[in-house]
């Protein structure tokens, strides 16, 4: 069985950077050595890497401001791995280089076999043993999963933090020690611009001791691109954030929700890239998980939230996400991680990459 590496994190900011990069070196050198390649397959014409590390620096200023204290650690993750401020922060914009690339740079809709993860917030009043849960199966190339980490963080101020993430990146969801917790999925927006970026929003709300400061920490600030977020905690206070660069709206939750990589409410549709979904796979994702949250509501569990994370319906495209036969691991989508928060007792499922195919790992925070 497959699992993720759990790297304990402590200290001041620069120091959990620091203790990340020099843990990490040699995945962190490998992730950014090859990631260009990625993103140079989606760039309809020629370009180096300094093009691109320049147009990514461009949302340095919008960290510093948005968060000092990860400013520094993002400054000691580059310190420990030996690469530059602006190679760690090209890194941490994975997500939003799929929908900022500049039109300068010869900028194309994503490949019409694309498609995204499938997240997932849960009330108690819907759960058998009336607790929360949040989470989601995170979805990209296969390649990514190699880079597949997760981090348990001891900040010398505010909650201890259990994070899932990747190589040379800050987090990319997870829960802490005061019963909060997120988890996302991407929706390109046609207003993304330079700006605060995901990985930042994920790390800063859960430093937060209130998930009222949480969900400040997501909604009010500039974001540089379009996510959706389902933020929890174990007092079953929840929402369901649809988000662009410059708007917002909450989803109701009817007990239990899901959502995959198209915007639900009406209001934000207007914000979606047009043509970028290619296929329906996003919407019969949509429907499959909705549809077992509401046959279940009152009876969910954590077994049937992992059913659910491995359901093949609409193969490849559905939510256990798998590519197609004759890709390569640059261009499979696939499910890379599958992730679920028990804010109550503190403790994430982990699944590295298939759930299908592999087992759910419980770690405490």
């Amino acid at each position: 069985m497959k699992e993720m590496p759990v790297i304990e994190l402590n200290g001041s900011s620069y120091d959990i950077g620091y203790q990340h990069g020099t843990i990490l070196k040699n995945q962190i050198h490998d992730f950014y050595n090859t990631i260009f390649e990625l993103h140079l397959r989606q760039i309809a014409v020629a370009t180096d890497k300094n093009t691109l590390l320049d147009y990514t620096g461009k949302n340095i200023g919008f960290l510093k401001n948005y968060s000092g204290e990860l400013y520094e650690e993002l400054q000691g993750i580059a310190d420990g791995s030996g690469l530059a401020f602006e190679e760690i922060v090209f890194l941490n914009s994975f997500l939003e280089l799929e929908d900022i690339r500049p039109p300068e740079l010869g900028g194309k809709l994503l490949s019409k076999r694309l498609w995204g993860c499938t997240s997932f917030n849960i009330l108690p009043q819907a759960s058998k043993d009336n607790k929360p849960y949040v989470g989601q199966t995170f979805d990209m190339e296969q390649y990514y999963s190699k880079y597949n980490v997760v981090f348990r963080i001891h900040p010398k101020n505010g909650p201890d933090q259990l994070v899932y993430s990747m190589a040379g990146i800050l987090g990319l969801n997870g829960m802490n020690s005061n019963g909060i917790a997120l988890s996302i999925n991407k929706i390109v927006a046609n207003d993304a611009r330079f700006g605060v970026l995901y990985p930042f929003i994920v790390r800063k709300a859960l430093a937060q001791v209130r998930v009222g400061d949480a969900f400040g920490a997501i909604v009010f600030t500039e974001r540089a691109s379009g996510i959706n977020y389902q933020l929890s905690c174990q007092e079953g206070v929840a929402w369901c954030i649809e988000a662009s660069a410059t708007n917002y709206e909450l989803i109701p939750i009817q007990g239990a929700i899901s959502h995959t990589n198209h915007y639900l409410s009406a209001n934000m549709r207007k914000f979606e890239t047009a043509n970028w979904l290619s296929h329906g796979g996003s919407y019969v994702r949509h429907q499959v998980s909705s549809n077992i949250l509401a046959e279940h509501l009152g009876k969910i569990d954590i077994e049937l939230i992992k059913t659910l994370t491995r359901d093949h319906i609409n193969y490849p495209r559905c939510i256990c996400a798998h590519g197609f036969e004759e890709e390569n691991e640059m261009d499979a989508f696939a499910t890379v991680a599958a992730v679920i928060y028990d804010t109550v007792e503190g403790i994430m499922y982990v699944c590295h990459e298939n759930p299908c195919t592999n087992k759910y790992v419980q770690i405490k925070l």
